[in-house]
């Protein structure tokens, strides 16, 4: 029994690679050209008189936040309901027009 080799045929195209540079080859470069180090992770620490930032706190309770959301969710879904079921003079609700002209009357 012979194994036969499957060739795959890929979608995905090539770009021009970009050899980046060697961290010895920057490290050399910075101190002999005495440039800043201007890339790195921005400074999330603070005084301590200041305190922590609440937003890089990981101890923030973040459930209140949760709440309020949903809390708005939840009342524009009962005013969208209020809204959907506004009764006529006779205390039937509106049918809901579809635009190709057949209605829908909602008990």
């Amino acid at each position: 029994m012979y194994i036969n080799n499957i060739i795959w045929n890929s979608k995905f195209n090539i770009i021009s690679e970009n050899i980046g540079e060697m961290l010895e080859q920057k490290v050399e470069r910075i101190t002999l050209n005495k440039e800043p180090i201007k890339d790195g992770a921005p400074i999330i620490f603070t005084e301590r008189k200041d305190g922590i930032i609440p937003a890089y706190n990981i101890r923030t309770d973040r459930w209140e936040v949760a709440i309020s959301a949903m809390d708005k969710v939840s009342k524009s879904k009962i005013a969208k309901n209020e809204n959907w079921k506004t009764a006529d003079k006779d205390g039937k609700p509106e049918p809901i027009v579809r635009p190709d002209d057949s209605k829908i009357v909602m008990n």
